[in-house]
């Protein structure tokens, strides 16, 4: 179940239909041997609305995300099964949605990507080093920020930026009792190149 929100207040709104789920799977797959990876990222990702959110929640998100990171409200993308209604990642492929699901946002931004890829470097360049740094340098350079490889560290302020942000969006139930999750990318390329692994992962299956 999840709720909307009327001038400030939450609404309860109509629980997704687990028989609208498994048709819109159908049609993704029908889509998938007709469509090119490229057609399927633009019609289901880039183009459509939430299928969880309400047209209000989704805005809301987004402008929130904008607002905060100082970013523009067009490099802020709902992505995962909190868009699609089901998972395309391997491990859950095809899933419904559900009350273990997130709300997967990703930042499309190149100021701030190369912000804070500048921060991680002059930090790594000045003597530090974190457990998780390998692993970030690595996902570095295939054009995205993880955040949960970001230096855990007081002198490393983005990191608790980032976090307390969206933890706190999660804590609000504005969007539901779903964690509220996001990754940074360098550019549109990058982006779509992550997700066009996942669809045309998905058309083998077909």
């Amino acid at each position: 179940m999840h709720f909307g929100l009327v001038h400030g207040a939450k609404v309860w709104v109509e629980p997704f239909k687990s028989g609208q789920t498994t048709e819109m799977i159908e049609d993704f797959k029908q889509d998938l041997s007709k469509l090119s990876s490229v057609q399927i990222l633009r019609k289901y990702i880039l183009g459509a609305d939430s299928q969880i959110l309400t047209t209000d929640q989704h805005f809301q998100l987004k402008e929130q995300v904008c607002e905060h990171f100082h970013v523009d409200y067009h490099e802020i993308i709902m992505v995962g099964s909190g868009k699609l209604g089901f998972s395309i990642k391997p491990s859950r492929r095809f899933q419904s949605f559900n009350d273990d699901s997130d709300l997967d946002i990703a930042v499309v931004s190149p100021k701030l990507f190369e912000t804070v890829w500048k921060e991680a470097y002059l930090f790594k360049k000045g003597g530090a080093d974190w457990p998780a740094s390998g692993s970030f340098f690595r996902y570095l350079s295939e054009g995205w920020i993880r955040p949960d490889k970001l230096p855990r560290n007081e002198y490393f302020e983005f990191t608790s930026n980032w976090w307390d942000f969206f933890n706190a969006l999660t804590r609000s139930g504005q969007y539901g009792p779903y964690a509220i999750r996001a990754g940074l990318y360098h550019s549109n390329f990058f982006f779509e190149e992550y997700q066009k692994i996942c669809i045309e992962q998905c058309k083998e299956l077909i």
